[in-house]
C-alpha cells in the first residue's frame, strides 16, 4: 500500500483493472480511479479514497484483533 497522506487516497497495484473493482467490493473501499502501469504483469494502479490496508491473515492478528 502507497498512502499519501497530502491526497489522502491508497495505492494497489493490480494485474488488471477488474481487480480493482474487486477490491472495492470485498473491502468496501471507495475506488477513486485506475491509472494505467507500464509492467507486464502488474497493469493498473487502483486509487482508494483514504487509507486502506487490507486485513492481517488470521495468524498474523494480535489477540485483542481477534
Amino acid at each position: 500500500m502507497r498512502y499519501d497522506p497530502d491526497e489522502n487516497i491508497s495505492r494497489h497495484a493490480a494485474t488488471d483493472d477488474e481487480y480493482c473493482y474487486e477490491m472495492e467490493t470485498k473491502y468496501g473501499w471507495t475506488l477513486k480511479r485506475i491509472e494505467k502501469l507500464k509492467g507486464d504483469t502488474l497493469k493498473a494502479d487502483c486509487v482508494f479514497d483514504g487509507k486502506t490496508e487490507f486485513p492481517k491473515p488470521f495468524h498474523e492478528q494480535d489477540d485483542d484483533d481477534a
